[in-house]
């Protein structure tokens, strides 16, 4: 894992030099603290900067930036591609050889091979990379990032000048180009938890979408979509066979932890206690040698700490177990370094904090994560309900102004008011948003108008009417929630720790066979996850299967609750210019338990990232 930054402008630049590649690579040091390197050519307007953390081919041979043997195409890569070795030997099959054992070499004899198209096309694992092509003498610079956006990849692009950057921070901080604040991430924090892509914090910084590649060249830039969930999985060929579905599923779950476990340093597995991460050290345990290390972190609160369940997972499979204990304490002497980690504002990421910094502690450098698991296998608890969001959208169609009463309820009711604002978001939102229009124009004194626009940046492809169902909330959640808030979070907190994670339930070959499985096998009422559960009978104890699902909560509601929670949350507000009878009013709810601490959190995150 890595970072990766650049410039390209079609004009010879002077004024990059030392002071822009030093400031990139301190910005991106956490990324990658084991080696750094650049490449520049001031008459063709290009610099290229890498740091480094080796997991693969330890050797100097990685070093980044990478160059063809003809030295017509550069290279700055991060992630990691786990069907490195048989593209390998497919291009040797071709007559190309190789100088080194990394997987950033078989991707640069890959582009030359194959070219762009079908080499994303043919890689397996998570990534963003730069690749700048002088060879046809039309000079060219190709961004592209992994099919779900498990690598981060941000650009600003501006006439004939593209800033990129594995992190927001290191684009505004670098000083080369004047950035503002975008004026509608409070608000849109407010409503999703989290900044959507393409949109940052920053006005004219962009998120390269994932599944996409961007074309610079001198006949302007191209964003080209490569992959698309929906086109890659079949409507109309349902897999409905349930023991068929089972065997191909176990075959697929032990492929993806298998080639997830490639490492030549020191690789764990981040372990809750639920069925997620259980399921990947057992399927793990099939096919590593020698024992797997294990991490789990615990709380005061039992009713939060997993202790116990993480144990009969650990001693079942024999691994070397790390145990943390997270206090309440111990999370507010983190908060700033919690925040400097956080490269855009997100309600999120506090578990990956922790469990990351617990990792490093344990001397590993490469973990996996259950991550995932939840959205492709259907695993939060309304996806039990989608029935009745599908009877309610379909009233909103026809009876929409009534759903507006909602907004002034003081209960989690008061989310289906989004059904009233006939947007293709409408149903997801009644399930997801943090805050009500009313509350978030209460709080941040916007228009009902600005709010609209928001949602409407992001329903151009959701058309309002969309029926609900599983693989609809199943898509959403993938494109959406996991997309933009999980992964997202996941991979800026465990990268300050310089740790680099793995999410073996992202491997697109298993999401695309549970994708084209019948939603009737997806969904239980008695049994959470079933597909995933019935797989693992046997292997997992059966009193962690059949829980009930808790997720890797912290206890945030109790912390925030605490007096220098209250203390944190009203200065925040005062901060933030929230009138005082508001903010009022919403830690009441909280207090009440009326209100989720994510909307307490949300104040604090825009008070330190947003302000």
């Amino acid at each position: 894992m890595c970072g990766i930054a650049g410039i390209f402008n079609f004009e010879p630049f002077s004024r990059v030099g030392d002071n822009f590649i030093n400031r990139f690579s301190s910005s991106l040091h956490n990324r990658g603290p084991d080696d750094n390197g650049f490449f520049i050519d001031h008459n063709k307007g290009i610099c290229f900067v890498h740091t480094r953390l080796s997991v693969i081919d330890l050797s100097s041979a990685g070093h980044q930036p990478m160059s063809s043997r003809d030295g017509k195409v550069k290279i700055v890569y991060n992630g990691e591609i786990y069907n490195y070795p048989e593209l390998r030997r497919q291009l040797q099959s071709l007559g190309r050889d190789f100088l080194s054992n990394s997987d950033t070499e078989v991707i640069i004899q890959g582009y030359q091979e194959w070219g762009i198209e079908k080499l994303l096309h043919s890689l397996r694992g998570m990534f963003a990379l730069a690749i700048f092509d002088s060879s046809s003498g039309r000079d060219k610079l190709i961004l592209a990032r992994d099919r779900f956006g498990i690598k981060p990849l941000y650009y600003y692009l501006n006439n004939n000048l593209i800033l990129f950057s594995s992190t927001v921070d290191s684009i505004k901080n670098n000083g080369l180009v004047e950035l503002e604040h975008e004026r509608a991430s409070r608000s849109t924090l407010l409503i999703f938890g989290h900044i959507p892509e393409p949109y940052t914090i920053l006005k004219d910084v962009l998120a390269l979408e994932a599944g996409s590649y961007l074309t610079i060249s001198k006949e302007g830039p191209r964003l080209t979509k490569y992959y698309d969930l929906g086109k890659a999985v079949s409507e109309s060929e349902r897999l409905r066979d349930a023991a068929m579905v089972k065997k191909s599923l176990q075959k697929a779950l032990e492929e993806a932890a298998n080639i997830h476990l490639l490492s030549d340093v020191p690789l764990g597995i981040f372990l809750s206690g639920g069925i997620d991460s259980s399921a990947l050290v057992a399927f793990s345990s099939l096919n590593r040698r020698g024992a797997i290390s294990t991490v789990s972190l615990v709380f005061d609160e039992k009713e939060y700490s997993e202790g116990y369940y993480q144990k009969l997972v650990a001693d079942k499979f024999n691994t070397i177990h790390n145990e943390y204990k997270i206090t309440e304490n111990g999370f507010y002497d983190e908060m700033d370094n919690i925040f400097k980690a956080m490269d855009q504002p997100s309600i999120d990421g506090i578990n990956t904090f922790f469990v990351s910094l617990a990792a490093k502690n344990s001397g590993l450098k490469v973990v996996l994560s259950g991550a995932g698991a939840d959205e492709v296998f259907c695993g939060y608890d309304y996806f039990g309900k989608v029935d009745t969001l599908k009877f309610l959208s379909r009233l909103s169609e026809v009876w929409h102004k009534p759903f507006s009463l909602f907004e002034g309820l003081e209960n989690k009711f008061r989310k289906l008011s989004y059904l009233g604002e006939r947007s293709g978001l409408s149903s997801y939102l009644s399930l997801r948003a943090i805050l009500n229009f009313k509350e978030i124009i209460d709080i941040l004194g916007v228009s009902r108008e600005s709010l609209r626009n928001i949602i409407g940046r992001y329903s151009q492809d959701l058309p309002f009417g969309m029926s609900p169902n599983i693989n609809w909330l199943s898509s959403m959640e993938i494109n959406m929630y996991l997309k933009n808030q999980l992964l997202k979070d996941m991979d800026v907190m465990s990268m300050y720790h310089s740790i680099e994670t793995r999410v073996p339930y992202l491997d697109h070959k298993l999401i695309e066979f549970v994708m084209s499985v019948d939603p009737g096998l997806k969904v239980d009422k008695l049994l959470p996850k079933p597909l995933l559960a019935n797989l693992v009978k046997g292997l997992l104890p059966q009193e962690l299967i059949s829980r009930k699902k808790q997720g890797f909560v912290f206890p945030m509601n109790e912390w925030l609750k605490s007096q220098k929670g209250r203390d944190l949350f009203f200065d925040s507000a005062r901060a933030v210019g929230i009138k005082n009878a508001f903010s009022l009013r919403l830690w009441n709810r909280f207090r009440k338990n009326n209100q989720l601490w994510a909307a307490i959190w949300a104040i604090i995150v825009i008070h330190r990232k947003a302000a």
